[in-house]
């Protein structure tokens, strides 16, 4: 029977410097169950075309959660950006073969160096470009999916395509312009393998507002992505922005008309919300979510494995670590562990002035970790010690002190 592409209802939104393949990982330990859609951040097309990153395994696993493929290949979306069809083309053969089964054109970001390489939401205004770009990517998973089925006809390795885009742009956030970019851009793509379209129910301004400023001071529209799951019933729609909680993501999936809930902001504040979904829109066991220090060890085993394997730097295995580390002695942490990693490595000869330069350490990342956790707990204690003795000569032991509030505030 042909082996075909698991709908998850849920997934993480793509987030520039944020969902790399490391954070990536760490998600994975928090929700081992396979119920959220992981995306990449956007790679441009042109790093396939030109950069031939797919050749490039060392720069290929920073961005490409390769592990995950393994056993969750139909859970991993790369997102690429393409102005051009020919490198959005190339861009999805070389992605195929690495074992990629879904692949996403960005058409939302509007940040200016997106929109001087002419991809991202500046495309919503060439609809017809867009368009091509899109059947370029089709064409590329077709030719890449194995040979139909004898009995369902459907193809033995499906690849899917996906646009992500906003609900307007500018002045223009009318109905009729995003019908016209979702008609034009699907027009042309296979009624039994049909683009699915993500929408981020938010206008983009192209002057004037940031990125980050960009998902959240433009106005809320989920209705209007209910409108165009009216007028598009053959096509899949998935909902993204201001979605923060879980009744609300329990309230679109209610909805027959909603496919799947896309969350970024909300998991890039707080991925241990990964974990309150698999209880309560999956049904998973309390007992079976994994605990803070369980995903902690799992994590460093896995950033010892990388760098062993690939020399990743250790400020890059370090950067998720913000999910587990709060606070004053969260701060004093880091500050002790990006202290320990620059003693740490050793460096050669010049290696200041070369470009992608091996780094190599004198102690594992583990070991550096548990030593820098160590030394913040140990100032933390120190600073309760302080607070309780100050308490004590002014007559307050119980800990009612301002000075001790503030420091179980901080900790």
């Amino acid at each position: 029977m042909a082996s075909q592409l698991r709908r998850l209802r849920t997934s993480v939104a793509p987030m520039i410097d944020v969902t790399d393949s490391y954070y990536l990982r760490l998600l994975r330990l928090i929700s081992p169950f396979g119920n959220h859609q992981l995306w990449t951040e956007m790679i441009h097309a042109n790093t396939f075309s030109h950069g031939h990153m797919h050749l490039n395994k060392r720069k290929l696993v920073q961005h490409i959660p390769i592990r995950e493929l393994q056993d969750f290949s139909h859970g991993v979306v790369v997102q690429i950006g393409a102005s051009q069809p020919e490198d959005a083309y190339i861009a999805v053969r070389e992605l195929a073969k690495l074992g990629i089964r879904h692949i996403n054109l960005n058409c939302g970001c509007p940040s200016r160096d997106v929109q001087m390489g002419s991809f991202g939401v500046v495309l919503m205004k060439t609809p017809e470009t867009t368009a091509q770009i899109v059947q370029a990517m089709s064409l590329a998973a077709k030719e890449a999916s194995g040979p139909p089925d004898s009995s369902s006809g459907a193809a033995s390795r499906s690849i899917k395509i996906s646009v992500k885009c906003r609900i307007g742009v500018d002045e223009d956030e009318s109905p009729e312009f995003l019908y016209r970019f979702i008609d034009t851009i699907t027009d042309k793509s296979s009624p039994s393998d049909p683009v699915d379209i993500i929408l981020h129910a938010r206008r983009a301004w192209l002057q004037g507002l940031s990125p980050e400023e960009n998902r959240i001071v433009p106005q809320l529209n989920h209705t209007r992505v209910y409108e165009m799951t009216k007028a598009f019933p053959h096509l899949s729609f998935s909902i993204n922005g201001g979605i923060d909680s879980v009744d609300a993501v329990a309230k679109h999936l209610e909805s027959s008309k909603i496919d799947s809930v896309m969350m970024g902001r909300k998991i890039r504040e707080d991925p241990w919300f990964l974990s309150l979904l698999d209880q309560h829109i999956y049904g998973v066991a309390e007992g079976l979510v994994p605990s803070h220090m369980d995903v902690l060890a799992r994590y460093m085993e896995f950033a010892d494995e990388m760098h062993k394997e690939y020399a990743t730097r250790y400020s890059v295995l370090g950067r998720p670590l913000g999910a587990f580390f709060h606070g004053r002695k969260g701060r004093s942490m880091r500050a002790h562990l990006n202290h320990m990693f620059a003693q740490a490595r050793i460096k050669s000869p010049g290696s200041s002035a070369k470009r992608g330069c091996v780094h190599r350490y004198s102690a594992t990342f583990s070991e550096l970790l548990q030593e820098a956790m160590g030394r913040a707990e140990a100032e933390h204690n120190e600073r309760v010690a302080t607070a309780i003795a100050r308490a004590e000569a002014s007559g307050k032991p119980d800990g009612s002190s301002a000075e001790c509030k503030t420091v179980a505030v901080n900790a």
